[in-house]
């Protein structure tokens, strides 16, 4: 019974930071020099922020695989019919705004489409926790990420001062992922567009998620003439034994060696490597420039696959 006590006492003792803590002051003192920030608003925000244990479990070892990233999870959720028609449901509800951000930034809407449909279902899940106390409770206590959550509880200070928006209304996901794209405070402060002119840079505001993920890709070199992905056709199980990671690129001399090619014609000299088990054997495509450029918002090759294939799904 005491230890039981013992426990729920400490639990209640993180509802709330204490901002007389040296790490949490450290903090404090480094956003009022450096950037200005009034330290009575840091400590009266801190001070409200609730301990999140559910989002600490997930990063300090106690939760593991909670989600399932498999490719077959991804096959069998996303690169469906009725996903499909979700998806297109959606370019007929926000034609009007995915042409704009598609003419602004020279990004096909289907693809625009596709990471709205991941990250967030159209809406559907992204927003069940205040950013605030995720961020604060990732930032303060340890986890094998604690450094990027502090870093991204300042950009988070940053960007709600930059949107003119409250800091504790602010609400994402368990990682303090926000709005329709899941940006972090670090990609809203790189990306974020306020497509609809309302005077915000919104990350719940469609028409500024829809602007946000047109213009990372664009910034980050997407091309519409570029092939994303393309089918890969193996001639024996040597390809078995080449590294298949979301950033793996080999020249085609090398893939040939290793029985992979490209069905059809490709341009360029080497291609990304994606090699994905599927629950009974292998999907194997190969990857261009584009397909990169998606890892860069999630490096996960389950993940930029879904992406161009459920774009491609789109043109159909």
């Amino acid at each position: 019974m005491r230890i039981l006590l013992l426990i729920i006492s400490f639990t209640l003792g993180l509802l709330a930071l204490d901002t007389t803590e040296p790490n949490i002051k450290h903090f404090i003192y480094k956003m009022h020099n450096r950037y200005g920030f009034s330290t009575t608003y840091l400590k009266n925000v801190l001070r409200g922020a609730k301990f999140n244990d559910y989002a600490l479990s997930r990063y300090d070892g106690r939760v593991r695989n909670a989600t399932d990233y498999s490719w077959r999870r991804y096959k069998s959720k996303i690169l469906i019919p009725e996903s499909v028609e979700l998806g297109k449901d959606f370019m007929r509800k926000y034609s009007y705004w995915l042409d704009l951000a598609s003419k602004r930034y020279g990004v096909d809407k289907e693809i625009i489409t596709a990471f709205i449909r991941i990250e967030s279902k159209f809406g559907l899940y992204g927003s069940e926790f205040r950013v605030i106390d995720v961020l604060s409770t990732l930032a303060f206590n340890p986890n094998r990420k604690q450094r990027f959550f502090k870093k991204e509880l300042e950009k988070l200070f940053i960007m709600a001062r930059k949107a003119h928006v409250d800091i504790t209304k602010l609400r994402g996901s368990f990682a303090g992922a926000m709005g329709y794209v899941q940006q972090m405070p670090s990609i809203y402060l790189r990306y974020a567009v306020d497509l609809d002119k309302d005077g915000i840079k919104n990350p719940n505001s469609m028409p500024d998620a829809i602007g946000s993920i047109a213009k990372f890709l664009h910034k980050n070199g997407w091309r519409n003439s570029r092939v994303t992905i393309k089918r890969a056709k193996v001639t024996n199980s040597r390809y078995l034994n080449l590294r298949s990671s979301y950033k793996s690129r080999y020249s085609l001399n090398t893939l040939k060696k290793y029985g992979v090619y490209p069905h059809g014609r490709w341009y360029g000299s080497s291609a990304y490597f994606i090699r994905l088990y599927n629950g009974k054997g292998y999907d194997v495509y190969l990857g261009d420039k584009n397909y990169r450029i998606i890892t860069f918002y999630n490096p996960s090759k389950q993940y930029a696959l879904s992406v161009a294939l459920y774009a491609k799904l789109l043109k159909r």
